[in-house]
């Protein structure tokens, strides 16, 4: 059917459809007191007819809605894991994301709450129950080192949407860091400040949690900009000083980019000492920055934007009523930005590598 100059209105539809304009509106919205074959017949005849939701006197109306319906702001659920139930606080991803997230969700007239789904998810099931029981429909979940969720969600029942790499084996709408700008920025950067070996350090486990992002980044980066392409070092949890050692001699880079603290700690521990025998820059300078480790030269991931983009996504599901895992999910990356810093000085053209630097690469 070919789309009318002038859209139908709900009660056009409804007359249409046989119902009442409020079962028409509240099919459209995807409301679940409505049964899911009248909301199926209702969109398709909308479309049909060539109805169009006006977004702006949509988002008013459901303002007034709530206004009538509840005296307090809408919750929003921070669900994390981890040990204890303030261990999300020692990692800045999670930070960064609940600072953006919590300011994001004031400006859109919600509140922002923390729940413990306990050490290896121990808590989930109590915590779904808690959820439901309080009517909190929306949650972020916050992303943690290692997997900790051994029981599931009841996805069914709940609008969530992941931060960073949070549940990737489930089809979650997410917003996270750009990673693999991430990397590719710091090699460009390093590049400027007049270092030509760049070397990469990462633990095997935070790289594939990215799902490799940070290596294809470093790649292209050598690629694309000048200087010597060096062969990336991985460390895994057994702790390898030797190894690295050995990299070190083998590649002799000039820089190192790290995720950050554990990467900077490596090198000392390596015999290095930044930034007189080689400089650093670390993929995180907000991790640095909780581990006490100041003017680390890096990238800043942008974490809080992260955070609010995350909640901009759960108030249109919200809005929809799209509860359970989505069909499509949608990948919001956000990028970060160069921070300079003590670590990266700027390289003087010629200048020859310290004593320690020099016995490393014998």
């Amino acid at each position: 059917m070919a789309t009318p100059a002038t859209p139908p209105t709900l009660r056009e539809i409804a007359r249409r459809a046989g119902v009442s304009h409020t079962t028409v509106s509240l099919s459209l919205r995807n409301d679940p007191t409505i049964p899911e074959r009248t909301r199926t017949r209702m969109h398709r005849l909308a479309d049909a007819m060539g109805y169009r939701s006006n977004v702006l006197v949509s988002a008013l109306m459901t303002q007034v809605r709530l206004r009538h319906r509840r005296s307090t702001p809408e919750v929003v659920g921070f669900l994390t894991g981890g040990p204890t139930v303030d261990d999300w606080k020692n990692h800045s991803s999670s930070v960064g994301f609940h600072d953006g997230a919590r300011r994001r969700a004031a400006e859109l007239g919600m509140r922002l709450e923390n729940f413990w789904l306990g050490l290896d998810g121990a808590r989930t099931a109590e915590t779904c129950r808690m959820l439901r029981a309080r009517a909190i429909r929306g949650n972020l979940v916050a992303p943690f080192p290692r997997p900790v969720y051994a029981k599931e969600l009841d996805w069914s029942h709940l609008v969530c949407v992941a931060l960073g790499y949070a549940f990737k084996s489930h089809s979650l709408h997410r917003a996270t860091h750009h990673h693999f700008r991430g990397s590719f920025v710091a090699v460009e950067n390093l590049t400027r400040l007049g270092y030509r070996r760049i070397g990469l350090l990462l633990d095997r486990e935070e790289n594939s949690r990215v799902d490799y992002s940070w290596l294809g980044g470093y790649l292209a980066a050598r690629a694309e900009c000048e200087g010597d392409a060096l062969r990336p070092f991985f460390t895994d949890e057994r702790d390898d000083p030797a190894g690295l050692r050995g990299w070190l001699r083998r590649e002799r880079p000039e820089a190192v980019i790290g995720f950050g603290p554990k990467q900077l700690l490596a090198l000392e521990t390596a015999g290095c000492v930044v930034p007189r025998d080689l400089a650093f820059a670390a993929l995180d300078v907000q991790q640095a920055n909780l581990n006490a480790v100041n003017h680390v030269a890096g990238i800043d991931q942008n974490l809080p934007m992260s955070g609010a983009t995350a909640i901009d996504i759960l108030a249109g599901q919200l809005y929809h009523n799209e509860h359970g895992l989505p069909q499509r999910p949608v990948l919001s990356m956000i990028e970060g930005f160069w921070v300079d810093g003590k670590t990266a000085p700027g390289r003087t053209t010629g200048a020859r590598p310290s004593r320690r630097a020099r016995t490393l690469k014998n």
